[in-house]
C-alpha cells in the first residue's frame, strides 16, 4: 500500500518533512508538495547585492551546532548532502562608544562593578541551565523550570549594573526578536548561553545556506506544485480533501495524510472544514501566538571598515533596541573593492521600522551606526531590505509546553492523519524545524505501518496524553499478587511459532544474547556484574538463566500464562506472572531493567507502565522493545509488529520516558559510538536492529530521583 501525502509549504519545514518520509517509508508513499510562491525556501533565502556582487543573507542568518555535546541532526544532514560549513566567531558588544570584545574590555570601559556583575550572571545562568539540559530542551524541564515562570525582563532587572544589564540585553536581542518582556525567562536564559563556550557555536553554508534548499529540492521525490496557495483542508470520503487556488482556479485532490509546514501566522489563513478541527487548530494558534519580527538591511560598501574596530563574523550594536550586524565577507568573501555589512533588526524596532520604504530604512540603519564605525556612512554604495514580520516567535514552543504529540497531532480523535511542523514548535531555528519535521514523519510513519501491520488494533487516544498523566507523589500502583491467569495479550500461537516457524524455545539464539545486554549496560553506565536486574517479559524465563552465567542476579515477569507456565522449576521464583503495569516489587529493588515488554502494552497503559518502571528501578532502563523505525532489513526479515499493541517509532517512545521519570542516560556521542558498534558487531540476529548510533540514544534511561516530600512540623 502506497500512502498518498500532502505536504503544505515549501520552506525548510516541507522539504525536511518530504526528505525524511522518502528516507522513513522508503517506497511506501507518494507526496505531493504545495508552495504559495514560485520559489521553495521560505526564510532561507541567499543573494547577491548588485550584478557579480557579494553574496549575503536576506533571510536565515545562521546555523546552531550543537555537535560539541551530542548528536547533531542538522550538521549531519549538511555534511551527508555533501554541502561544506563554514565556522562563525563574534559576539563582541558595541555600547555606544565601547567596543567590548570580552570581559578584560569589560572591566577596562566599563569598570570592574560591571565586569563582576556580568561575570556573576553568567555563572548563575550556567547553574540554571547545564550544556546537557540546554542541548536536551525537553518539555517537562522547560515546564518546571524557575524561570519559565518569570519574564525575561524580570531577570534582566536582577541585574543591579546598569551597563552589565544593558550588555546582555543588546547581546541577546536579535536572537530573541521581541522584547524581554514579551518572553520568558527561560527564552532569554537560552540566549544569554549562546556565547558561552560549550554551549553551542554557529555556522553557515559554503556559497550560502539557500543550496540546502537547492540540494533538498533535487533529491526528494515529491511532485512539487508551485503557485499553490492551499484555501482548505477537510475530512473527505477516503482520506483529506486539499484545496488549493493556483490563478483563478482552484484544484483539489484527496490524500492519506496531511503535513502543514505553514508559519504560524498563515495558519489562520487556511480553512478548517470540520468544526472539530477548527476548534483545535484555533486552540493551536492562540497558544503560540507571540509573534517576533526581522528585518534584513543588506549594505554594499566600498570598503569592510567595519573591521578595523570589530573582529569576528557578526556584532552587536545598541542602536534599535539591540541589532546584530553581520559581516559577510568574513564567511562568503568580498568581492573587489565591495563588502557587505548585514543589520538584523529585531522586535518592535522591526515591526515599526518595516512601515518605512527601503531608502529610507537604509538611511536610518547608516545614520543609527555607533561612533566607532560612524565614518562608514559616507562608503555606502547601495542596499536591500528584506521584511520578515512575524516570521518567529517570541516564545518559541509556548508555554505552558504541549508534549510532542500535541505539538504535532491538533486533533487525534478524528484526524489522526493531519501533522503539523514548525519552527515555533521549538525554538525558531532551521535547526527546531528539521526538529518538528522529524518527530511530525516519526508519527506519520507509524500511522502508516499501524495501518498496514495492524489494521485491526485499537487506535484510539485517550482524551489526555498519557505522557502528562502523573500520579501524586505517595500515589503507589496497587501491587497485583497474581493469582492463576492474568488477562491475555497475546495468542500462544505467538511463542509457538516466534520466528514464523518455530517455537520461542528454538528461535531463542536468535533474538537473544545476554552478553550483548550485559555489554550494553556497561558501555551507557559503567556497570559490571553483579548487579540486580528485572527482565520485563521475561517469557519463559530462560534469559534469566543466560543471565546468571554473566554473575547477573536476574529475575523476571511475564504477563502471559502460556509461556510463562514453561518456566523451568529452578527458575520459577524469580520469574513473577504478572503486569509491567502494577509489578509484585518493592520501591528501587532493582539496579536496571531490561524491557522488551513495553510494545506489548496497549497505548493507554504504556505510561503506567512506565511509571512502574520508574518505581522499582535504582539506575535505569535498557529499552529493547519493538519500535518503527528499526531497520528495514529487521522489519522484512522477520513479522517484527505480529503481536504488538503500541507501534512507535523511538522518538515517541523516549517522549513516554522523559515525561514518566526518566532522563536520557547518554549525551555524550562517544559512548553511543562505541554501542553501535557492538551493535554492528553482533546484536542478536542476522541484521543490525538500530539504524544508526544517534538511535541507540533512544534505547537508554536513567531514572529521576524522585522528590521526597518534607515532613511539616506539629
Amino acid at each position: 500500500m502506497t500512502a498518498r501525502v500532502a505536504i503544505v509549504g515549501g520552506g525548510p519545514g516541507g522539504l525536511f518533512t518530504a526528505y525524511m518520509l522518502n528516507d522513513k517509508l522508503w517506497d511506501r508513499c507518494a507526496i505531493t508538495l504545495y508552495e504559495a510562491s514560485s520559489r521553495l525556501g521560505g526564510k532561507i533565502s541567499t543573494a547577491k547585492l548588485g550584478p557579480g556582487g557579494p553574496v549575503y543573507e536576506a533571510g536565515v542568518a545562521e546555523i546552531y551546532d550543537y555537535s560539541m555535546i551530542g548528536y547533531d541532526p542538522l550538521r549531519t544532514l549538511v555534511e551527508h548532502l555533501g554541502l561544506g560549513v563554514l565556522p562563525m566567531s563574534g559576539g563582541t558588544v558595541l555600547l555606544g562608544d565601547r567596543v567590548l570584545r570580552n570581559i578584560a574590555d569589560i572591566r577596562q570601559l566599563c569598570g570592574d562593578n560591571t565586569a563582576s556583575s556580568v561575570e556573576a550572571f553568567r555563572a548563575e545562568a550556567m547553574r540554571q541551565l547545564s550544556r546537557e539540559d540546554y542541548y536536551d530542551s525537553h518539555w517537562t524541564h522547560d515546564n518546571a523550570h524557575a524561570w519559565a515562570r518569570k519574564t525575561c525582563r524580570e531577570i534582566l532587572d536582577r541585574l543591579k549594573d546598569e551597563d552589565a544589564r544593558r550588555y546582555f540585553e543588546v547581546a541577546a536581542h536579535s536572537d530573541i526578536a521581541t522584547e524581554p518582556h514579551l518572553t520568558n525567562g527561560l527564552n532569554g536564559l537560552k540566549n544569554f548561553l549562546m556565547d558561552v563556550p560549550g554551549y553551542m557555536r554557529l555556522y553557515t553554508i559554503e556559497g550560502g545556506i539557500e543550496r540546502l534548499v537547492d540540494r533538498l529540492s533535487g533529491l526528494v521525490k515529491a511532485d512539487i506544485r508551485l503557485g499553490r496557495r492551499v484555501v482548505s483542508v477537510e475530512r473527505g470520503e477516503r482520506g483529506y480533501r486539499v484545496v488549493a487556488r493556483h490563478g483563478l482556479d482552484l484544484e483539489e485532490a484527496e490524500y492519506d495524510f496531511v503535513v502543514i509546514a505553514l508559519p504560524h501566522d498563515r495558519l489562520s489563513m487556511l480553512e478548517w472544514k470540520d468544526p472539530r478541527l477548527a476548534r483545535a487548530m484555533q486552540t493551536h494558534v492562540a497558544h503560540y501566538d507571540r509573534p517576533a519580527h526581522y528585518l534584513r538591511v543588506s549594505v554594499l560598501f566600498s570598503r569592510p571598515f567595519w573591521r578595523d574596530a570589530v573582529p569576528g563574523s557578526y556584532f552587536m550594536i545598541d542602536t534599535f533596541g539591540g541589532t546584530c550586524l553581520y559581516d559577510e565577507g568574513s564567511r562568503y568573501g568580498d568581492a573587489p573593492g565591495k563588502a557587505v555589512l548585514g543589520w538584523l533588526l529585531a522586535g518592535s524596532a522591526a515591526q515599526t521600522l518595516a512601515n518605512s520604504d527601503d531608502a529610507t530604512l537604509i538611511r536610518e540603519v547608516l545614520d543609527a551606526l555607533p561612533p566607532p564605525l560612524r565614518h562608514g556612512r559616507e562608503l555606502a554604495l547601495e542596499g536591500r531590505v528584506h521584511r520578515w514580520l512575524s516570521s518567529v516567535n517570541g516564545l518559541p514552543g509556548g508555554f505552558p509546553t504541549p508534549d510532542m504529540r500535541e505539538r504535532h497531532v491538533p486533533e487525534p480523535k478524528r484526524h489522526p492523519g493531519l501533522f503539523l511542523v514548525g519552527d515555533y514548535l521549538f525554538d525558531s531555528t532551521l535547526n527546531g524545524v528539521l526538529d518538528s519535521a522529524d518527530f511530525a514523519t516519526d508519527c506519520l510513519t507509524s500511522e502508516v505501518f499501524r495501518g498496514t501491520y495492524l489494521p485491526e488494533a485499537e487506535k484510539a487516544q485517550d482524551d489526555e496524553p498519557q505522557a502528562t498523566k502523573r500520579p501524586h507523589e505517595d500515589e503507589r500502583p496497587a501491587i497485583t499478587i497474581v493469582d492463576g491467569a492474568p488477562s491475555e495479550d497475546l495468542d500462544p500461537a505467538y511463542h509457538d511459532f516466534y520466528d514464523g516457524e518455530s517455537s520461542y524455545e528454538a528461535s531463542f539464539n536468535e533474538y537473544f544474547d545476554a552478553r550483548y545486554v550485559v555489554d550494553l549496560i556497561e558501555i551507557i553506565w559503567g556497570a559490571k556484574p553483579p548487579y540486580k536486574l528485572l527482565d520485563c517479559g521475561a517469557a519463559n524465563g530462560i534469559t534469566l538463566e543466560e543471565f546468571a552465567k554473566l554473575d547477573v542476579d536476574a529475575w523476571g515477569i511475564e504477563k502471559s500464562a502460556y509461556i510463562h507456565g514453561k518456566t523451568a522449576k529452578k527458575w520459577k521464583a524469580r520469574n513473577a506472572l504478572g503486569d509491567v503495569c502494577a509489578m509484585p516489587f518493592p520501591d528501587d529493588e532493582f539496579d536496571f531493567l531490561y524491557d522488551t515488554a513495553l510494545c506489548y502494552v496497549p497505548q493507554k497503559k504504556v505510561g503506567r507502565a512506565i511509571r512502574e518502571m520508574a518505581r522499582v528501578c535504582k539506575r535505569g532502563v535498557f529499552f529493547g522493545s519493538i519500535a518503527s523505525d528499526m531497520t528495514q532489513q529487521v522489519i522484512d526479515a522477520h513479522d517484527l509488529f505480529s503481536g504488538v499493541s503500541t507501534l512507535s517509532t523511538l522518538w515517541e517512545w523516549s517522549e513516554q520516558f522523559l515525561a514518566n521519570g526518566f532522563r536520557f542516560a547518554v549525551v555524550d556521542p562517544k559512548p553511543l559510538a562505541w554501542a553501535f558498534a557492538r551493535e554492528l558487531s553482533g546484536s542478536p540476529g542476522e541484521h543490525p536492529w538500530y539504524p544508526t548510533a544517534e538511535a541507540m540514544r533512544y534505547c537508554f534511561y536513567t531514572k529521576v530521583p524522585r522528590r521526597r516530600k518534607k515532613k511539616s512540623r506539629r
